[in-house]
């Protein structure tokens, strides 16, 4: 008769599968996977016998057994952030906003946040106002107006605008946004400069 061998990890799993020590196998096996559980700050995204990992910053766990860690109030985890990943904030407004200015075009440039939000992801989106000569009413710029590279989803700190009114007087601001700007209820993040046209080619 050939033999063979069942082998055994530990004599808590021998106990647990011959019924004997605490309880029947059911129960050991129970007791196990208690012992093993998360507490809370603590949580395990897959089952099974693997390590539990501490919350990201800015999330916790409340309970045992947690299989993510909840963000903290005003910080957030995009869709396509991973559970291992710390929540994040929309960044605070741009910073040092200047401009120069020709007879055929107006140069913007910024400063990256201060506070990024714990992100890398920060974009830039320009709104383009034309105002009254008081500065009290403003309007939305037509079309004409060009930005090069873009007016939205600038990944640098600067911006080229064309085609614009002489004298005339414009407000543009200036918006920093990250991968979790959409979320909550947070303020928009501006910095604003107003403008005459009337400085072109002095």
């Amino acid at each position: 008769m050939e033999a063979f061998c069942l082998c055994i990890g530990s004599a808590e799993e021998a106990q647990a599968l011959s019924g004997k020590g605490p309880g029947n196998g059911a129960e050991a096996w129970s007791q196990r996977n208690r012992s093993i559980a998360c507490r809370p700050g603590f949580y395990k995204a897959f089952a099974g016998n693997i390590k539990c990992s501490k919350c990201p910053p800015h999330s916790s766990s409340h309970v045992e057994a947690s299989s993510q860690c909840h963000c903290e109030k005003n910080f957030y985890r995009s869709s396509k952030d991973p559970p291992t990943m710390a929540c994040t904030r929309p960044p605070s407004a741009p910073r040092n906003l200047a401009f120069n200015i020709n007879e055929t075009a107006l140069f913007l440039e910024w400063t990256a946040p201060g506070d990024s939000g714990g992100r890398k992801d920060i974009t830039y989106n320009v709104l383009c106002l034309r105002c009254g000569s008081d500065g009290q009413i403003c309007e939305t710029c037509n079309s004409n107006v060009r930005f090069i590279p873009r007016s939205s989803g600038i990944t640098g700190t600067s911006v080229v605008v064309q085609d614009f009114a002489a004298h005339a007087n414009y407000t543009f601001q200036i918006e920093a946004v990250n991968g979790v700007s959409s979320m909550g209820r947070s303020m928009r993040q501006i910095a604003n400069i107003t403008i005459s046209t009337e400085q072109a080619g002095e």
